[in-house]
């Protein structure tokens, strides 16, 4: 019985967070993934008959999950407050530079046709 409650103690929570990962429409979802992969680990390791010890170096393992996770989140955060919060958006700034340089290739090409009429003129 003992076995049966450890098992559950670690299912249940583990069930709950995917579901709640699968069913959030939060920006910061991604965020549940570090305690889906501890419990995930833990739950690994009671199963495991060959382990000897249960909830020690599980750490370890979320440590990399969350390596991957935290970044992603803090990305998604960045771009949502620069178009939401700041009005940035990406694209648009991005749109408006590409006009801008052809708008001064165009005034260097202008300039040089210019350039080019006065000599021709002078020569004539």
């Amino acid at each position: 019985s003992t076995a049966f409650y450890y098992y559950f103690s670690k299912l249940v929570p583990l069930l709950l967070l995917v579901i709640w990962f699968v069913t959030s429409k939060n920006w910061w979802y991604h965020a549940i993934l570090i305690p889906i992969a501890m419990y995930s680990f833990q739950l690994y390791s009671a199963l495991n008959f060959a382990s000897k010890r249960v909830d020690e170096n599980e750490i370890l393992y979320v440590i990399a999950v969350t390596m991957v996770v935290v970044p992603v989140v803090y990305f998604i955060r960045i771009k949502l407050v620069d178009k939401h919060v700041h009005g940035i958006d990406l694209d648009a700034m991005d749109t408006e530079l590409r006009i801008l340089k052809e708008k001064e290739e165009l005034r260097k090409e202008r300039e040089k046709l210019e350039n080019r009429q006065k000599t021709l003129s002078k020569k004539m």
